[in-house]
Formats: structure tokens, sequence, C-alpha cells
């Protein structure tokens, strides 16, 4: 049974200036197949995708594997860390550039999955997938790192407009209006939600129906629990879509994403057909986290993806806390050990980069470790931590590495536990083992040590 999280980080691109165009693209249904066409607003050789994650299985980019430019003079390639159309001749690229593409269902490494497929003709498209950026030259791709850099990208933000009949939003739809979207998708030919206690629900009509009621009843508790304990989320009607990828595999298998205002989730395997108890479990979880998100990643979100540890690792917390409180049967020390195990593999490198380096499980396993920290100065109470966290930077809504130590250092963190979270993040440690326990003796949290020396919570 695996369970794949998605990078739940929003990629807020940066406003364009007053007088400068954005990228136009218009998406649109072509049979079984989408097109896609691409308005350029000024000359360049090459375009980048900001949204550049591989395809998780086989590390390759998913957009050679499912689009196809028809437009001459242009190609679509894999430079450095970027999918990028790339000039095919000494001229710019063409300043309109039309694509074919199948909706790619895979899972990606670290970013949300670009369509999801709900059943006979019904599909979603994210529309986050096609933001865009310029450069000078076409090798300059090749050395930028995937976070990027902005002087020698050159981005007056993507405007996205979805077109066909039969056609609904969901995601941040308030922004897709005002053409700033946070992240949207385009459902084609899906049906309406069904809404029960204040959530929406837009399920796979294949979804096997032992599931699709758990979802329907178990969202509602999730989010009445987090808005009792953290204040309204902001957003005034959760969705849950869910989809249905098959049971042609042996196993099951579960994965999905956050956005604003919604949860993604994806369930697939031959033993998902009949009601399994591991894997209920699991969903709950995973709602818990993903809702955990309304608050952590969008009433407030990260100042940088080096900061995303704060978010995961906070979420994860959240979610433990919840499901803990809503099942007492519940025992929170099998995921929160396994976030210890997995930072005592990752913490030797620092936090900051650990998507740079493909190492997206970092952000959480030693996110939760902190959060931990952060609940035990806090009398036990995260919620309170996290409200705190809120209302301290409500004006922008952006948390760093700094504002985060310094909440903590407001809720009674010492000197040592500021210092050593900061090194983790900044520069990794050496010994990440003797870290973590140092960090929880002096945290007084208790513990022992399995027989690789792992620090384990008891």
């Amino acid at each position: 049974m695996r369970l794949v999280l998605a990078l739940l980080a929003l990629v807020l691109l940066p406003v364009a200036a007053a007088t400068a165009q954005p990228v136009e693209v218009t998406v649109q249904r072509d049979g079984e197949a989408f097109l896609a066409e691409f308005t350029l607003p000024r000359a360049a050789p090459a375009w980048g995708f900001f949204r550049s994650s591989p395809d998780a299985g086989t590390q390759q980019s998913w957009r050679l594997q499912s689009w196809r430019v028809l437009t001459p003079g242009v190609a679509l390639q894999r430079r450095g860390s970027f999918d990028a159309f790339v000039s095919t001749n000494a001229r710019p690229v063409p300043l309109k550039v039309r694509v074919r593409f199948d909706p790619f269902t895979g899972d990606l490494l670290a970013d949300y999955v670009p369509a999801l497929r709900l059943g006979g003709r019904s599909v979603a498209v994210f529309g986050g997938h096609f933001a865009l950026f310029s450069v000078g030259r076409p090798d300059v791709l090749d050395r930028l790192s995937s976070s990027g850099d902005p002087r020698l990208m050159t981005d007056t933000g993507t405007g996205v407009r979805f077109r066909g009949g039969n056609l609904r939003l969901a995601g941040d739809v308030e922004g897709y209006r005002r053409g700033n979207s946070e992240g949207t998708y385009g459902l084609y030919d899906v049906p309406k939600a069904v809404v029960r206690n204040g959530v929406a629900t837009v399920l796979d009509g294949d979804l096997p129906q032992w599931i699709a009621d758990d979802l329907a009843s178990y969202s509602p508790r999730v989010m009445q629990s987090l808005t009792a304990r953290l204040g309204p989320p902001g957003i005034t009607q959760p969705t849950i879509l869910a989809a249905w990828e098959g049971s042609q595999r042996d196993g099951v298998s579960m994965n999905g994403g956050t956005l604003k205002g919604l949860i993604l989730m994806r369930f697939e395997g031959r033993q998902a057909l009949q009601p399994i108890p591991a894997l209920a479990d699991m969903a709950h979880w995973f709602i818990a986290h993903e809702a955990s998100h309304f608050w952590l990643g969008q009433s407030i979100h990260y100042a940088s993806q080096r900061d995303s540890w704060i978010m995961e690792g906070g979420a994860d917390l959240l979610a433990t806390r919840t499901v803990r409180s809503l099942n007492p049967a519940f025992d929170p020390r099998t995921k929160l050990n396994e976030g210890l195990r997995d930072c005592a593999q990752l913490g030797n490198q620092p936090i900051a980069t650990a998507i740079d380096r493909n190492q997206v499980r970092a952000n959480y396993a030693c996110g939760v470790l902190f959060a931990l920290v952060a609940e035990k100065v806090s009398r036990g109470d995260f919620y309170a931590f996290v409200r705190n966290l809120i209302a301290a930077n409500r004006a922008d809504r952006e948390v760093s590495l700094d504002e985060w130590l310094t909440a903590l250092a407001r809720a009674g963190g010492t000197q040592a536990q500021v210092t050593t979270i900061h090194a983790m993040v900044e520069r990794g440690t050496p010994q990440p083992k003797a870290t973590i326990a140092n960090l929880l003796r002096g945290s007084a949290i208790p513990f022992v040590l399995d027989q690789n020396g792992v620090p384990q919570l008891q």
C-alpha cells in the first residue's frame, strides 16, 4: 500500500507590471484529446514552464509523453529542470503556439496531477501547468535550478481560459475570474457536485461505493473539527474531487493534493473494491492533512519553497491530532515515528533545498519533528501555535523560517531549540539521529532509540 503526496505548496506567479502583457492560453476539448493555444506577448527564443516537475514513475517529462506541438518552428524540449518551447531556427518562438495533448493522469514527483479522469468522458484539467516565462537564450534554462532565478527569467503572468460546453471550474474560481488564480481545474463533462453538511463532493462515477459513502460522511467531520480549533478557513464551501484509476493493478494506492478550497484524491487497485479498514484510515488521515492546508497553505503560505516544511510538517501534525480526536483508537505514533525515521535519513542535508534535490519527503518528515517541538512549548496545543502563527502573519499571509522561529520563541521555545532547527533547515546536520534525539530530549518529548539508533516516540 503506498501513499504518494503531491507537493501541496501554492506556486504564486509574480504580479505583472501594469503595462506588461501576459501570456494568454485557451484550452478546449477536441474529441478525447485537448487543444491548447498559447498567445505569447513578446519575441523570445525559448519559453519555460514554471511547473516542470517530472513524471514520478519515469523521472522524465510528462509533457513529452502526452503533448504534441502543432506549430512549425518550435519544439517542446526538456532543458535542465524545465520543459520549454524552443525555437528550431534562428528566429524567436512564434507568437502563436498550438499544442494537442492527451490528459496525463500519472503522478508527478512534486506537483499537482495534470489531469483527472472521473468516469466516462469526465476529465478535470489543471490550469497551473500552462504558465510560462521567457528567457533570453535557450541555454539559460540548462543551468536554472528548479526554483528559478528572477534575474534570468521574464514573467509577465499567464492567463488561462478553459473553453467549451458542459464546463465547470473547481479550485480558486474567484482568482480564475480575476486572472490571478492560485490553481484551478477545468471540469469537462463532470457531474455536478453533491453537497452534504457544507462540503461538496465531485466523485468519479466508477469509484467504489463504500469509498464514496465514507468520503461524504467523514469529510464534514474533519472540517468541523479543524474549524472549531483554528477558526474559519476563509472558504465558503470546501470541495472534494475524487477519482478512481481502476482495479487493473493488484493492491491499493491513494494519492492527491489540495488547492484553494479543493481537495484532490485518487484511488486505485483491485483490493480497494471491497471495504478495507486500513485504506479508510489512510483516507481519513489524508483528508485531515489536505484540509489542514486550508489554514497552513491558504490562510497563510510560505514565503519561499525553502520554507515548505512549515506547511507540510504542520499539516501532518494537525492531521494526526485531528484524526485522533475523531477516532480514539487511532495511534498517532505510527505516522509520527515514520516521520522521525525519514528525517533521520534525509536530515543530513538542508531541508530548505530538499525540493531541488527531489527529496520532497524531507519537508514532511523533518517538518513534523519541528511541529512537535512547537506543540510541546505551546503546552501540548499545536492548534494554539497555528492560530497564533496565522494571527501574527495575517498582513502579508506569508511565513518564513525566521518568522516561524520567532513564533516558536514567543511560545516559550529555547535558544537551543531555535538554533538547532535553524541549522537543520539551512545546513542540515552531519548526525541526524543524534540531533533529533537532542531536540526531543531538550523539548521533554519522551522517546526511545530503535535498533538502528533512530529516536521513536513512546
